[in-house]
């Protein structure tokens, strides 16, 4: 038996993803790092949040996939606050003040899609109550 589905899907995905290199949404146009274990990826028509595996395994089980998202990909709309906020992504941006507000915007993001998460997110107090800087 295999590895499962999630880890063979991650494999035909090699981490870091490259420009030129495949994406659910295409190939990838440009590429923006996040950290060591995470960057954000665009396409012509799409795009999100990739992950690694060692960083997949620190986000909570229930949220590693959703209906959009899975194997340690993470669609732009809907589910990129999701290791944005569980593996504290904000702690890589240039400065306190872009920190601040894409943390906030993943707040907001968690809070209307995936309200059922937003305690073991960190998403369930004040939008602007995270320190930063």
């Amino acid at each position: 038996m295999g590895p499962g589905p999630a880890l063979d899907l991650a494999m035909l995905y090699p981490f870091p993803p490259t420009v030129g290199s495949s994406s659910p949404w295409g190939p990838i146009q440009h590429l923006t790092p996040l950290g060591p274990d995470a960057v954000a990826v665009s396409t012509a028509s799409h795009g999100g949040i990739r992950v690694s595996l060692t960083a997949l395994a620190r986000i909570p089980e229930p949220l590693q996939a959703t209906a959009y998202s899975g194997a340690g990909w993470f669609e732009e709309d809907c589910d990129w606050a999701i290791p944005y906020l569980a593996l504290g992504l904000d702690a890589f941006e240039p400065d306190a003040a872009r920190a601040a507000e894409v943390w906030a915007a993943a707040v907001h993001t968690v809070r209307r899609y995936h309200p059922q998460h937003a305690a073991t997110l960190g998403a369930d107090g004040d939008p602007k109550g995270r320190p930063h800087g």
